[in-house]
């Protein structure tokens, strides 16, 4: 049977079977009113019986307390219920007060109390009796209409995200080559490798002035001289920031070294100021080949910025569709729980795609 005819019958049994639902409410509601009656007056009995003669005090005394609350109680409860749905509600309260002061009531009016529980005894019966004829007339509750429409949401919503996500990793990609584009171009590379060319020169020149100095620095230590001798003999990079101070050192300690010390302190009498002239242009020309880097980079940034802002998109979306997935598998679940129940109901198999 296909899914469409199968609502379709159900649709029509459950009305049929809620009419019937509601002649049965009807029978029972007038069954009720009459077992009502029953009940009062037999509470009624109770209360104005007389107990036995020759009855101990004390006791008496409790029965007749109990017998007030119990009717009391009782009636109550009786005139609470209205239909013979209250009455499902009302049972364990009429059963509740039946136990509490009926067990002593009975000590003393044992006929009239049989009389009450005899009446509960059948208004549990009737209930009972209400409720089964009510469960074969009226069809169980199936919500398959309902729990395909929220699927076939979840599916559309689901696609929706999974193709948004394709959108997002083929923009991802786009951006990505957009980037290695640009860091590969001539120019950039050019620049780049100009950069680390002129930087590794000006490391060496750095290193070969500190490693001649540095053979300076226990003869001016051991000469006392203070100054900048001792400040030389602690730092060799004092002698790169003030050359003048150190050359001026040099041509008074001169005469006073020997050895590697002294040929050290020839070399950079020598030529220490083109070193440092040489420096200096070697410096101006990496400022402005970082300048062009910068400049370059500058077109790098919106792009790195964008592949992060999507990065960040794609991460947020897979969670979602994950989430989704997780949705689709619960309620895929919960629909074939409905198409197995209508299909118990119709006895028949129910043709459906999702």
């Amino acid at each position: 049977m296909r899914l469409e005819e199968a609502i379709r019958e159900y649709e029509l049994r459950r009305e049929e079977g809620l009419k019937k639902a509601e002649k049965l409410r009807k029978k029972y509601n007038k069954w009720l009113g009459k077992k009502k009656k029953e009940l009062l007056k037999a509470v009624g009995k109770l209360e104005k019986a007389k107990p036995p003669k020759n009855v101990d005090e004390r006791l008496l005394q409790i029965v007749e307390a109990d017998r007030r609350n119990y009717v009391s109680a009782m009636r109550h409860a009786v005139e609470g219920i209205q239909t013979i749905d209250d009455l499902g509600k009302r049972l364990p309260d009429l059963a509740k007060v039946h136990v509490d002061y009926g067990k002593h009531v009975m000590i003393l009016f044992e006929k009239e109390v049989y009389a009450v529980n005899s009446l509960l005894k059948e208004l549990s019966e009737g209930y009972t009796e209400f409720r089964a004829e009510l469960e074969g007339t009226i069809p169980p509750e199936i919500d398959v209409v309902e729990k395909l429409e929220e699927l076939r949401k979840a599916q559309r919503e689901f696609q929706a995200k999974r193709d948004a996500l394709s959108r997002l990793a083929h923009e991802l990609e786009e951006e990505r080559k957009k980037l290695e584009s640009l860091l590969s171009s001539e120019e950039f590379t050019r620049v780049e490798k100009e950069a680390r060319e002129v930087s590794s020169k000006i490391r060496s020149i750095e290193l070969e002035l500190r490693s001649k100095v540095s053979k300076l620095q226990k003869p001016l230590k051991r000469m006392r001289l203070g100054g900048i001798a001792d400040e030389v003999a602690r730092d060799s990079g004092v002698a790169l920031e003030r050359p003048k101070e150190f050359l001026s050192l040099l041509v008074n300690v001169y005469p006073r070294l020997e050895g590697k010390a002294r040929k050290s302190a020839e070399w950079l009498l020598e030529n220490l100021e083109g070193k440092l002239s040489e420096l200096s242009e070697l410096r101006r020309e990496l400022e402005g080949l970082e300048a062009q880097r910068e400049e370059l980079l500058g077109s790098v940034k919106p792009v790195q910025d964008e592949l992060l802002a999507i990065e960040r998109e794609l991460s947020l979306l897979a969670d979602d569709v994950k989430k989704l997935e997780r949705k689709l598998l619960r309620i895929e679940a919960e629909l074939r729980e409905e198409l197995r129940k209508l299909e118990d109901y119709l006895g028949e198999k129910v043709e459906v795609s999702f």
